[in-house]
Order: structure tokens, then sequence, then C-alpha cells
């Protein structure tokens, strides 16, 4: 009776931290358009948040385009093939969570990936409102990935070969 007991009470934390973890990843409410994929490593999108419109600032820019490509990809479009997000499983996302407040940290590593940000003077088509502050940024998202693999968050492309 004991081990169900502890058994039930570990299925019901999984459960609350895994629902915790989706809903987390999930809140933003940034949106982002794929400008290009380079053959460096670099995909280079627009993004803009929905909510802040004008106050917008560079650095969160910068840190949404990460999270969109940790945790929900970047949609095709313009000559842009779909990027799958890094962070596929729930496993992976909760790997991540252990060291995600340290990696988007003020002097976090997340400084690490991205080149550039830049405000964009053509808005996105789904925009129609000029008072808007869009971002081109660009992130190694193959920097970014040996990163997930160094830690042990995700399981390299060639393992299992």
């Amino acid at each position: 009776m004991t081990s169900n007991f502890k058994f039930l009470k570990l299925s019901i934390f999984t459960f609350c931290s895994l629902f915790l973890i989706s809903f987390t990843a999930n809140n933003k409410s940034y949106q982002t358009e794929c400008v290009s994929i380079e053959t460096d490593g670099y995909v280079t999108i627009k993004i803009w948040d929905t909510k802040k419109g004008s106050k917008y600032k560079s650095e969160q820019a910068q840190k949404d385009a990460i999270h969109a490509i940790l945790y929900s990809g970047i949609s095709g479009g313009n000559g842009c093939p779909t990027q799958t997000p890094l962070l596929n499983t729930l496993h992976e996302q909760e790997n991540f969570s252990h060291i995600e407040n340290n990696f988007f940290s003020k002097n976090g590593k997340w400084k690490d990936f991205t080149k550039s940000s830049k405000v964009e003077t053509t808005l996105p088509q789904s925009i129609s409102e000029k008072n808007w502050k869009v971002y081109q940024v660009s992130v190694s998202k193959n920097e970014l990935r040996k990163y997930l693999e160094e830690r042990k968050i995700i399981k390299s492309l060639n393992e299992g070969f």
C-alpha cells in the first residue's frame, strides 16, 4: 500500500511539473517570421511582441528568438523551410528547465548565440499598425544545438547510428 501511495504522489508531482513546464514555455506573446537560413548555421527571423508593440526591446527580442528556436520552432515561408524546435520532447524541455534561468540571465549564455538584432523597416504583412518594433535577429542554431548536446539536454543528431 505504501509503494502505491508513493507512486501516486510521484505521478501527480510529475504531471504537475510537466504541466507547469509546458505552460511556462508557451505563454510568450511574440510572433516570428523567417527571413533566411544561412549556410553557416544561422537562422534569421523577424520577431515582434503583440503585447509590447513599440515598447519591445532589442535584448528581449534576441531572447525571444532563441526561445522560439528552442520551444516552438519557426514556421516556413519566404523560401525558408520549417525549422522544428530544438527541444522536441517534454524530457528535453525538463532538462533545459534546470539551466533556463541562468541561460537567459542578464549575463547568460544566450548572448553567445545571437549575431545581430536590428529594428526592421519593413513590417510583416500581419501587422497593420506602424508603431510596432519589429526586429531582425540572427541566431546560430547549429551552435545552440551543440551547446545543448554537450550538456546532455538533447541527444546528438548522429547518436544511435
